[in-house]
């Protein structure tokens, strides 16, 4: 019986040890030819010999797809790394790679005006990644140099993010202040030409006026004219008729 126990003991001691040899071959297989450029790979086979360290199978597959340009594969695969039971102190080189396949998502046309808000808000993300577990900090001061050099070049790219988008808005508001300006001198103009149709309406108006009563005044002075010869006729012959009967 206690033969028995033993010879069990060495059997699981044995597996056990094989499934740890093999468990490390392969892995440094796949990282050999992940070197050599050869991505291709069984994730099932290398996620089942990796069962007692789970996140180093997905630690892996993350690199390849990242590799492979397959970004959002490989960000998944490293949120499943450090979803997995991950050891202190190893998460850093996961979260590096993670920020780096998010930043893959900048296309190359990423400082266009028309993309600053979308490019931003990726870099916003990747630059959370690093934060989270102290792998990087504001201070300067995190657990990763990688990860504390990385945030430094995220950081320099928002800042110059921000500067074309403030350029842009200073831009847009000087149109806009130019546009405020042209339309201001439009109405001003608007304005005078007004004034000045209503002067010329009205010194056009002061002119028949002055037509009119005009008219009006030496058709008067015609009237008061006649009036005058009339009168002075027949005062005429009034005095031709007295005249006649002195005589």
């Amino acid at each position: 019986m206690r033969l028995k126990i033993i010879i069990a003991i060495y059997i699981v001691v044995f597996l056990v040890c094989g499934k740890i040899l093999m468990n490390y071959f392969y892995n440094e297989g796949v990282i050999d030819a992940f070197e050599k450029g050869d991505y291709s790979l069984n994730d099932d086979l290398l996620l089942s010999l990796n069962y007692l360290e789970p996140y180093i199978a997905y630690y892996n597959n993350g690199n390849i797809h990242y590799k492979l340009g397959q970004y959002d594969e490989a960000i998944e695969d490293y949120q499943n790394a450090l979803d997995t039971g991950i050891p202190a102190g190893h998460e850093c080189p996961v979260r590096i790679n993670m920020a780096l396949s998010i930043l893959g998502g900048l296309g190359a046309d990423y400082k266009n005006p028309e993309n600053i808000d979308k490019s931003l808000e990726i870099l916003y993300r990747a630059r959370g990644v690093l934060l989270e577990d102290d792998c990087a900090n504001d201070e300067g001061t995190g657990h990763s140099k990688k990860a504390e050099r990385l945030k430094r070049d995220i950081d320099a790219a928002i800042e110059e993010l921000k500067q074309i988008q403030q350029q842009q808005q200073d831009q847009q508001n000087q149109q806009q202040q130019q546009q405020n300006q042209n339309q201001n001198q439009d109405q001003q103009q608007q304005q005078q030409q007004q004034q000045q149709d209503q002067q010329q309406q009205q010194m056009q108006s002061e002119d028949k006026s002055t037509e009119e009563y005009m008219e009006q005044y030496q058709q008067q002075a015609q009237n008061d004219r006649q009036n005058d010869m009339d009168q002075y006729s027949g005062a005429r012959v009034k005095w031709n008729s007295d005249y006649n009967n002195i005589w």
